[in-house]
């Protein structure tokens, strides 16, 4: 029977009950079908997902868009269009337009590219149009980026035709070296400076071809593809000195010479001692040889051909540039909120339904009146971890360093990445793994290893699966604070300062929502290995399957659409690591970039929540439909 406020509040005074009994009593009062307990929980899902919103959608950037155009002659650029949609050659033409705006960002210290709200996006419209978005804080950057974007697509088009033009040239100067023939023009002796130090690399053999070819007699359109498939040329040598030089820096510590003599005699001595650092000279001095042949050959071209660089004359391709941006971007702030208050009560209402089928809030008051019993075994699982160990609870500090330090070796030296600041990276994503799979593993064989109790004690069973994951979650806490050691350390020495943001207040959110999954995880696994005891073998085997299928060591960004968003919905852990990296690290970016920590996306957030309450409710129900048997079958 329905009970007013009132009559509630009355038993908090009554003497005829405890203070846990009468608490009790008031929160399973009903009002308007529903109990309090029940009403607080939908409005504790509303407040939280409000509270999860909010600091995103109010800490989105003010953004202004505009758009600039890049046109070009489908019928000489043939292989940028397949009929009506866009070939393979025109997205790589704007990625590499993309690649050299960033690149040229970090040469003016300029770190915000790629960001948000500064940011250049490509999007074909019709067969020889291109819109060209571009994304700033200011009208005026808005409007430059655009610009910047469509022009440098202008130059990457012609190159494209460009290389082309260089392969035949390059073609001809092989026959006239084989025949011995005297060179004609000025412009041969920078092809065989380039062939000599294959200054321009190509997809595919140079060979020789059959007819003449003089870059002086060759049509205006061809020598201006040929200048800017020079152009683009000597910007990527520029990029692979500068990154190759960063690697050095790295390796030799030669960072703060200030002579280019004495840094270059570091360099060498470096070399001298470390192979890797001899490696790195080696390609670095290889691409000052490339990228000086392009310089001659480019200065031939700009001053004795007249080819400079103009993206607004009317030709094979051209820029039509950007409006001016009235206003910024609408943020939708409040249709965002509304849409986390919907979310919230879906999520609550949903709970509740869940409540009156299973009784969840019985089973939840009955683990509460054994916290004691659950405290005392996760201490005992804690002692037992490190008994008899000389370092003790020490290793939770080591352990994961350890474990970042053997990856950091692998992926330096034996397989190199490129991942700016990667020893962050690493454990950023290595210490929640390691909770998923300590949990995973101990969790599934909770049940077994305790048979003994459950014989001779009546107590919840689903306490055994959640001592596993509270241990665990214990031990990830404390090797926290080595995570930020390492942080702390590697932004020092490669940034020269910290890097920390506010957004690591989320991190106890991101840790609430794995323990969440877990649990529904390990309760389930740890039912069905009662019933199936080969789960207990085949989990071992799962766990490391599962292992490379999640961004431990590697990010989902670099492999590229479909395939990642298919493991993110997939693997749930897959987006839990994402998590931890926006908030902690930021997204993978490239050596010599620097990550910057995020929010992530709330779209994201409420998808793996959703999918760890279901597998937290299936795992409840499923453990608690079968927990009856456990005696007949232990």
């Amino acid at each position: 029977m329905a009970r007013n406020i009132g009559e509630d509040l009355a038993t908090l005074t009554s003497p005829g009950y405890r203070p846990w009994q009468r608490w009790g009593r008031l929160l399973g009062s009903q009002h308007g079908g529903i109990r309090l307990y029940q009403w607080l929980w939908v409005i504790l899902c509303v407040v939280g997902a409000l509270a999860v919103a909010t600091p995103r959608v109010l800490s989105q950037p003010v953004v202004f868009y505009t758009a600039a155009e890049t046109h070009f002659d489908t019928s000489r650029y043939t292989g940028l269009y397949h009929g009506e949609n866009p070939s393979p050659d025109l997205q790589t033409a704007m990625g590499d337009a993309t690649f050299a705006l960033r690149m040229r960002s970090l040469a003016r210290r300029e770190l915000r590219f790629g960001q948000p709200d500064y940011r250049v996006e490509y999007v074909p419209v019709a067969p020889g149009v291109i819109r060209v978005d571009g994304f700033g804080p200011t009208a005026t950057e808005a409007q430059a980026l655009a610009d910047a974007g469509a022009e440098e697509l202008v130059r990457q088009i012609r190159a494209a035709g460009g290389r082309e033009v260089m392969r035949n040239l390059l073609g001809w100067e092989l026959v006239v070296a084989m025949r011995s023939e005297p060179m004609t023009s000025p412009f041969e002796y920078h092809l065989r400076a380039i062939l000599e130090h294959d200054a321009f690399p190509m997809s595919r053999p140079v060979e020789p071809v059959a007819g003449r070819m003089d870059v002086e007699t060759l049509p205006y359109e061809e020598q201006n593809d040929l200048t800017r498939a020079l152009e683009a040329r000597y910007d990527l040598w520029t990029f692979e000195m500068s990154h190759r030089d960063a690697t050095l820096d790295g390796l030799c510590g030669t960072s703060g010479l200030l002579t280019t003599a004495e840094r270059e005699a570091a360099l060498a001595s470096c070399a001298l001692q470390d192979p890797a650092a001899e490696l790195e000279l080696t390609a670095r001095n290889r691409a000052i040889a490339g990228r000086d042949a392009i310089e001659a050959a480019l200065r031939y071209m700009i001053d004795q051909q007249g080819m400079r660089f103009d993206p607004v004359a009317q030709s094979a391709t051209y820029r039509v540039a950007a409006p001016w941006p009235a206003a910024p971007e609408d943020r939708s702030i409040a249709l965002t909120l509304a849409m986390a208050v919907v979310l919230g009560l879906t999520l609550g209402l949903t709970g509740v339904a869940v409540d009156r089928s299973a009784g969840l809030m019985l089973r939840l008051q009955e683990l509460w009146r054994y916290r004691e019993l659950t405290i005392n075994m996760v201490i005992r699982d804690l002692r037992a971890r490190y008994k008899g160990s000389t370092l003790g609870y020490l290793w939770t500090q080591l352990a994961p360093l350890l474990m970042m330090l053997i990856f950091l070796f692998v992926f330096s030296f034996l397989f190199p990445s490129n991942i700016a600041l990667y020893s962050v990276f690493l454990i950023v994503g290595l210490l929640p793994w390691n909770f998923c799979s300590e949990a995973i593993t101990s969790g599934t064989r909770s049940v077994l290893d305790n048979a003994h109790l459950i014989k001779k004690v009546f107590f919840p069973r689903e306490v055994l699966p959640l001592v596993s994951v509270i241990s665990s979650l214990v031990n990830f806490v404390l090797s926290l604070p080595m995570m930020f050691v390492v942080m702390a350390v590697a932004q020092l020495m490669v940034l020269g300062h910290l890097n920390f943001s506010w957004t690591f207040a989320y991190l106890p959110v991101v840790i609430l929502l794995q323990t969440i999954f877990l649990i529904g995880m390990t309760f389930w696994l740890s039912c069905l290995a009662v019933f199936f005891r080969d789960t207990v073998h085949l989990i071992g085997i799962l766990v490391q399957f599962w292992f490379f299928l999640t961004p431990v060591f590697y990010s989902l960004d670099y492999i590229g659409a479909p395939l990642d968003r298919i493991i993110r919905w997939l693997n749930p852990m897959a987006s839990i690591i994402d998590f931890y990296r926006e908030i902690l690290y930021g997204n993978a970016v490239p050596v010599g970039m620097v990550p910057t920590p995020g929010v992530p996306a709330l779209d994201s957030v409420l998808r793996v929540l959703l999918t760890a309450l279901v597998l937290f409710a299936f795992g409840a129900w499923f453990f608690q439909r079968h927990s009856g048997r456990f005696g007949e079958e232990l």
